[in-house]
């Protein structure tokens, strides 16, 4: 497998990927739409064994893990027992981000329990992905139960999660977010949240306004 990515990776993809990584992998320098080809071509490959993958220094191998093993399991619990299990093992956002759209839709009750189970976490990369899963639930309107449980002055790759998730959550529930950040005392929690807001074509003129004033 690591042959077959050297053999079409791109070195000037791989050194523009690496310096946005945030990890010491090494990046070969394939683009996830072909590794998302590769591990869609090998979902019913019993011959490629994940478990037999050397974790921890190529990016595109660790990609191919997580999505390889999730796409394999049935059911949206067993995704969740793996990513509690295992999720540790990434080292980059590049993995907790996308990976995630290979988890099956959740219940909020679902979805909730496994949030509580990692967000205090000591592994930086399983708490940025308990946020991360979050974003898909933010319609609802128990999504509000999330807001007491942001932990503040957090490791910048979990604030960057939690900045991103308080932005999609305040497309719904504007006030609520607005609110939240008033009250805020993280000021890099607060300032990246309203620079997501701002930065979002999903709000207007008046609400990009109403957030900056909490500058």
């Amino acid at each position: 497998m690591i042959n077959y990515l050297i053999s079409i990776s791109d070195k000037k993809y791989a050194d523009f990927s690496k310096s946005l990584s945030n990890s010491d992998y090494t990046v070969i320098g394939v683009k996830i739409p072909v590794l998302r080809d590769i591990i869609k071509q090998n979902k019913d490959n019993s011959e490629l064994d994940p478990n037999d993958f050397e974790l921890g220094k190529y990016l595109e191998i660790d990609f191919i893990y997580f999505g390889l093993s999730l796409i394999r399991l049935k059911t949206s619990k067993e995704q969740l027992e793996f990513l509690k299990k295992n999720i540790g093992k990434a080292k980059s956002w590049a993995i907790t981000d996308t990976i995630s759209s290979y988890v099956k839709k959740l219940s909020f009750e679902e979805f909730f329990a496994f949030f509580k189970d990692c967000y205090l976490s000591k592994e930086t990369y399983k708490r940025r992905i308990a946020y991360i899963l979050t974003l898909k639930q933010y319609k609802d309107n128990d999504i509000l139960k999330v807001l007491p449980l942001i932990q503040l002055n957090e490791e910048y790759m979990v604030m960057t999660a939690e900045a991103w998730l308080l932005s999609v959550i305040a497309i719904a529930h504007e006030d609520e977010v607005f609110n939240y950040l008033k009250d805020c005392q993280d000021i890099s929690l607060k300032r990246k949240t309203i620079s997501k807001i701002c930065d979002s074509f999903r709000f207007s003129k008046e609400s990009k306004d109403r957030f900056k004033s909490l500058r």
